[in-house]
């Protein structure tokens, strides 16, 4: 397994001692020497990504890459990235969104992390503090999009580390490095920004709208999952949302929402003139929020394949066996998601459907005086909406039937509406 150490160029570093884990002793001029060398000595696999701050010459980065380097860490372990950052530095002025500059940072994280990874190290010992806040702010977002990812297999998420320096003298010569674990709390709920893509680009760029209008379907099928999972609605979980679709959406997203993209788009829209540098995007929300719920609709996707073998298709018809609600109602809904009321409520609509097989007879009732109390009150097994097949104990919506004839409306567009937030 290997180590992810992300740390800000640190300018005109010093000779100082550097203590870690109050049991080792390194000279170096920068923290991120001093942890380099302490891995070396534990014989510690790692990386490094190195964020340089635009504003910050070049050289800085040749010297510590430099220092790095005559330590034993080899051109590989090593990733360099400019880090676009806002305000005036020695006669030079830089204006860009800092949410710009926070996503630029959590694309670089992402970009940099593989699956052998297992532990993430933040460095925010040095750096002016504003930039040491938005690093820490996209590194929050980047904590809970890999707990997003992996939220089906949690043995699989880092580890997370903040590193703190303590000076432990007077003048400051000797300072203690601490490695502190980050966590930020999961959260699963819907997706407000439902007709918005991340990207303000302006009048004079409108194309470019075009390019990421898909972002919009990316939030919609998001919000049809979770309200799938929340309310109970396993059938409509799988049959009636466009899984073939949600699949191009990710394959869009790894091709369109990556660091290279973004630094062609900061490329594309930024000007400069009598030293100032004006990047003309901003944005309507971070793109780092976005990742999390890219990696959550990634996780329904790999809950939809688990099960996409057991859904039974004959004509329009999508048949679910009982048995098979039972599994993902237990597994998905109670255990993962934690969403008890859900698992309860269709628990019961089981059981019923169940009892009637038995039987041997078909459920019947009046018809629904209101249909999306009543949708809701049954998990979305609402007798309209229902094929029951009693010999193989399977349910099936009746896929491509019309309810209002009087608007001609399929039974799975009226489903859909219910899978809205």
């Amino acid at each position: 397994m290997s180590k992810l150490i992300c740390a800000l160029v640190p300018q005109e570093g010093k000779d100082f001692t550097y203590i870690i884990e109050n049991k080792k002793s390194f000279n170096g001029k920068s923290t991120i020497e001093a942890i380099a060398k302490y891995l070396i000595s534990e014989n510690e696999n790692f990386k490094i990504l190195l964020l340089r701050p635009e504003s910050l010459n070049k050289a800085e980065e040749k010297k510590i890459v430099e220092d790095l380097l005559k330590h034993g860490v080899t051109h590989e372990q090593i990733r360099c990235e400019t880090l676009p950052v806002k305000g005036n530095y020695e006669e030079r002025n830089f204006i860009i969104d800092n949410t710009i500059t926070a996503d630029f940072a959590f694309l670089a994280m992402q970009d940099n992390i593989d699956e052998n990874i297992d532990e993430i190290i933040l460095d925010i010992s040095r750096g002016l503090n504003f930039q040491i806040l938005i690093l820490v702010e996209a590194f929050r977002r980047f904590i809970v999009a890999q707990k997003t990812k992996n939220y089906i297999c949690e043995n699989k998420v880092p580890k997370f580390y903040y590193v703190y320096l303590t000076p432990l003298n007077k003048d400051k010569t000797t300072h203690e490095i601490t490695f502190e674990k980050a966590n930020v709390p999961f959260f699963v709920d819907y997706f407000k920004n439902i007709n918005k893509i991340p990207f303000n680009f302006g009048d004079e760029y409108s194309h470019l709208y075009q390019e990421f209008n898909f972002i919009k379907h990316i939030i919609y099928h998001v919000n049809e999952c979770i309200s799938a999972i929340k309310r109970g609605f396993a059938l409509a979980f799988l049959t009636i949302i466009d899984w073939k679709d949600i699949k191009n959406l990710l394959d869009l997203s790894c091709e369109k929402l990556t660091l290279n993209r973004i630094k062609k788009l900061i490329d594309q829209l930024s000007i400069e003139e009598d030293n100032t540098k004006i990047v003309n995007l901003s944005m309507n929300y971070p793109l780092g929020n976005l990742w999390i719920y890219i990696y959550l609709l990634k996780t329904f996707y790999k809950i939809y394949e688990e099960y996409e073998n057991k859904i039974e298709v004959e004509g329009h018809k999508k048949w679910v066996k009982i048995e098979i609600l039972r599994d993902f109602n237990e597994k998905i809904i109670k255990n993962y998601f934690k969403e008890t009321s859900a698992y309860t409520l269709l628990d019961n609509e089981l059981e019923n459907f169940k009892k009637i097989f038995e039987k041997g007879n078909r459920e019947r009732k009046y018809p629904s005086s209101n249909l999306e109390r009543n949708f809701n009150a049954h998990a979305g097994l609402l007798y309209e909406f229902i094929d029951q097949d009693n010999e193989n104990l399977r349910l099936s919506y009746k896929l491509g039937e019309i309810l209002d004839k009087d608007h001609k409306k399929k039974i799975e567009d009226y489903i859909k509406d219910f899978l809205k937030p």
